[in-house]
């Protein structure tokens, strides 16, 4: 039976903290295979194979499926890093409206709208700087770890802290009302996704 494909499982799965985990859990593999010598030839959402339905976690698991050796390794550590970024962004995006892989986008497309979209991105700080700043000296995993310890908090679950993370779970007044205030940021953002896939399509 033919494995189910991320770009697939995105098209109907919209879980914000299953979609994290799958992020996270990506950037961990990737980490491991760069520091086995191998890389990800072909990093995108086509790519990625669901390896697990329900793993003991609770968590659907995905693999990456080209796996080759480095030929040229701080490029092929720098690419994957930079793609995988890609991808994290525009599951975040474009999740609500329809996933959309950003792999496929030059990164200057990204960087020059990634003011307008940023507070959509759960610790967009670490995408910036691999994106913006192009700064791939560390793996999102490790961020996440280094913040974790430094804020003695989980900052994996930290998904509330950003805008999109408040649209699926509010506890008190001040999220109610940041919901009702929500529908623009979320339709420029909508407006920015369209744009970018009209470039993509007519390039």
């Amino acid at each position: 039976m033919e494995k189910e494909t991320l770009r697939q499982y995105l098209t109907y799965n919209r879980d914000i903290n299953e979609v994290s985990n799958i992020c996270y859990n990506l950037d961990r593999q990737l980490k491991y295979l760069h520091s086995q010598h191998y890389y990800v030839s072909k990093l995108n959402s086509d790519n990625i194979l669901c390896e697990n339905n329900a793993s003991s976690s609770g968590y659907t698991t995905f693999t990456f499926s080209s796996i080759a050796k480095c030929h040229d390794v701080n490029q092929n550590i720098h690419d994957n890093i930079v793609d995988l970024a890609k991808l994290s962004i525009g599951i975040y995006i474009s999740l609500e409206n329809g996933f959309c892989d950003y792999t496929a986008l030059d990164i200057s497309q990204i960087r020059g709208s990634f003011d307008d979209i940023k507070a959509f991105i759960p610790n967009s700080d670490y995408y910036e700087k691999v994106i913006v700043d192009d700064d791939t000296s560390m793996y999102y995993s490790d961020y996440l770890h280094r913040l974790s310890s430094s804020s003695k908090t989980n900052a994996i679950q930290k998904v509330k802290a950003t805008n999109q993370g408040k649209i699926y779970g509010y506890d008190d007044i001040e999220d109610a009302a940041f919901i009702r205030i929500i529908f623009y940021p979320v339709m420029i953002v909508s407006f920015i996704t369209v744009a970018i896939l009209l470039y993509v399509i007519f390039q």
